[in-house]
């Protein structure tokens, strides 16, 4: 390990002094509104962006969002110009803002919504996500894209072209695109962070098989499948895609990942296939855990660091929504990513 791997690695531990504690999370799920909630922040001695004496949700996500950015421009400012744990996580976070920026133009939902609960990027800061958030259809949000140079831009283009783009493509593209550019740093990584990207390439497998099975999709379940992971296979994908219903597919799936890391992610209900990133989120966490005991000169306590910003952005605005819409305590509590330990 090189001077510039030592450096970032000792910023991480110093990052990760400053996230929220589960302890701190769990006794801001009491606030009765958003005021009691930025006032519980503001004392709970971690690095929290300011939301101000009377904030509405808009600010509150807004400090939010730049409470990660900050958190990962730190460690940015520490890697070396190499592929790496970061650039694996930056391709992560950039398929989430694609993914909510796109579907919020389909669905011409209101642009504070599109940007809510994502991870401002170097290729997609704050500035950039705000702007591309007010756009007024995919075409345009990829236009843009264009203008910007994001590396996702081009393999969007032909989607978006349609007069009603499909969705479904849209997050195919999205998952290849990170397939491709996660793996491309994966490779030149160590166990863990190669473990980390198939891993999300089989959660994304996962949920396309889901959201394909018992639809009228005119799709051959074979070419959406990308490449990539670990856990779950092609033909495994196909079987579970071409199930008559969610239920029967998610009932393919399980023995088909039994005993992968994938396993332990699947959601109980078959309809809720967001569940799957956020189980996967926390188990992977607690993996990285014992990982990092293991081999703390490797990639895993660094990535444990990202993923814990990440955990922490998710955690804030799951609070930030307990307060506004008067969630009983307990059900916010259930909704923490972010682990004890």
């Amino acid at each position: 390990m090189g001077a510039a791997e030592i450096g970032l690695s000792s910023r991480a531990r110093g990052v990760g002094t400053r996230l929220l504690t589960r302890r701190a999370l769990e006794s801001l799920a009491d606030a009765d509104d958003l005021s009691q909630l930025a006032r519980g922040l503001a004392r709970s001695g971690a690095t929290i962006e300011p939301v101000g004496d009377a904030p509405d949700i808009a600010a509150f996500e807004l400090a939010a969002r730049r409470t990660a950015a900050a958190h990962l421009r730190t460690l940015l400012r520490w890697q070396e110009r190499r592929p790496g744990v970061l650039d694996a996580f930056v391709a992560a976070q950039d398929r989430r803002n694609l993914r909510a920026l796109l579907r919020g133009a389909l669905q011409s939902a209101p642009a504070a919504a599109r940007v809510a609960g994502l991870i401002p990027t170097p290729t997609m800061p704050e500035r950039a996500l705000t702007e591309l958030a007010r756009q007024a259809s995919p075409s345009a949000v990829v236009a843009l894209l264009t203008i910007l140079r994001h590396p996702g831009a081009a393999r969007l283009v032909p989607i978006v072209a349609k007069a009603q783009p499909d969705l479904f493509a849209i997050e195919v593209a999205l998952l290849k695109g990170f397939a491709a550019r996660a793996g491309a740093a994966a490779r030149r990584g160590d166990r863990a962070l190669r473990a980390y990207v198939s891993d999300l390439v089989d959660v994304g497998n996962a949920q396309a098989a889901l959201l394909l099975a018992g639809g009228p999709r005119d799709v051959d379940p074979a070419t959406a499948f990308v490449e990539g992971g670990a856990s779950l296979g092609r033909d495994a994908f196909v079987v579970a895609a071409s199930s008559s219903s969610r239920v029967a597919a998610l009932g393919a799936l399980t023995p088909a990942l039994a005993g992968t890391r994938l396993a332990a992610a699947l959601p109980v209900v078959a309809d809720d296939a967001a569940a799957i990133e956020r189980t996967f989120l926390e188990h992977a966490l607690a993996r990285l855990a014992v990982e990092a005991r293991l081999d703390p000169l490797g990639s895993a306590p660094l990535l444990r660091v990202l993923l814990r910003i990440e955990a922490q952005s998710r955690d804030l605005r799951a609070l930030g929504w307990g307060a506004v819409l008067g969630t009983p305590a307990v059900l916010r509590r259930q909704q923490l990513v972010t682990p004890w330990h």
